[in-house]
């Protein structure tokens, strides 16, 4: 669960984590007193993220293959804050460009107009990017907004 800069999380392993070793354990046994916009939790199947995510009303997430799943609020994610964005900005969704690399990023690069994958994106990601970049570690998407914005 993140709360402010506090990323709450139940997997043991958690301090092993490149991105998230900074996070807290949490078994998740008694009810939390924080207020969070998202909870990650790790589970033993796909199948039992979405029976959670379908009893609790939740939007659901799947992350790449750690049995890693995201439950927020229906109508909050990322593409509900481009969508929100681009409509206060007034520009058209065509008009935006996305990146990513994890399944928890395909409905955002679907609904932008250019959705580009960094090299090291899972395959799903791979498979559905109007384009590929540079892997993070080599600052992909740095790269291809100097060639494609910057040029």
């Amino acid at each position: 669960m993140a709360q402010g800069k506090t990323v709450y999380w139940n997997s043991r392993h958690i301090a092993e984590s490149e991105k998230l070793h900074k996070a807290v354990y949490c078994e998740y046994n008694e009810p939390l007193e924080a207020g969070g916009s998202k909870i990650v939790a790790e589970l033993s199947s796909e199948k039992t993220a979405r029976r959670i995510a379908e009893k609790f009303g939740c939007k659901l997430q799947c992350y790449r293959g750690e049995n890693w799943y995201g439950f927020l609020p229906k109508g909050a994610g990322k593409t509900a804050a481009i969508t929100a964005l681009a409509e206060k900005c007034g520009i058209a969704l065509y008009d935006t460009i996305a990146f990513g690399d994890d399944r928890n990023d395909m409905e955002m690069l679907e609904l932008c107009g250019t959705g580009v994958a960094v090299a090291n994106a899972v395959d799903e990601v791979l498979d559905i990017a109007d384009e590929v970049t540079e892997s993070n570690d080599e600052d992909g998407v740095a790269l291809w907004l100097e060639r494609e914005i910057l040029g």
